[in-house]
This record gives C-alpha cells, structure tokens and sequence, in this order.
C-alpha cells in the first residue's frame, strides 16, 4: 500500500486509518524511524509483552498477537524473573 500525505504542523506525520487498521497501530504504538539513500522508512516497532495476574493466573494483556509457543516462552519468563525477586530480594535496584 502506498499514499501521499503531507506533514503537518511541528512537522507531524498523520498515518492514515486504513494503514493503521493494517498494521494494527494504535495510540502509543512505537514507530522505528529510519533514513536510507534520502528515503525516510517507517516500521512499526512490536508492542512490549505484558503480563498482569488476573484471578491468581499470569494474563497477557497487551503485545504482539502471539503463536502458543511465544505466549509458553514469555509466561515462563514472567514467572522466572517473579521467582527471582521472591529468591534474592537484595539483588533488586
């Protein structure tokens, strides 16, 4: 998909609803500026992963759509750095 726009003011670049709905961007979304042969690239950074505990469960409630296995890996992650502060208390900053 390609569009022209134009830049606002304070230089503000608007992406358009259909590109977004695309990308699946949304407010807050990170954006990965780039210049390459005087050409600006735009890429969509991933969401960061985030786990909250509903009901006693680890919940994932915001980040990239995952496959099992990904969702497997960053569960296993959460509850290892959880165990990790519960283990050693005065290694936290």
């Amino acid at each position: 998909m390609s569009i022209t726009i134009q830049l606002g003011k304070s230089g503000r670049l608007v992406v358009p609803k259909a590109i977004r709905d695309n990308l699946g961007l949304h407010e807050g979304s990170l954006l990965k500026l780039e210049v390459h042969g005087g050409k600006l690239q735009v890429a969509p950074e991933p969401d960061p992963i985030k786990i909250e505990i509903k009901n006693g469960l680890p919940v994932i409630t915001s980040g990239p759509r995952l496959k099992r296995d990904s969702i497997v890996q960053a569960i296993k992650a959460d509850r290892d750095a959880r165990e990790e502060k519960i283990v050693s208390p005065t290694k936290r900053k």
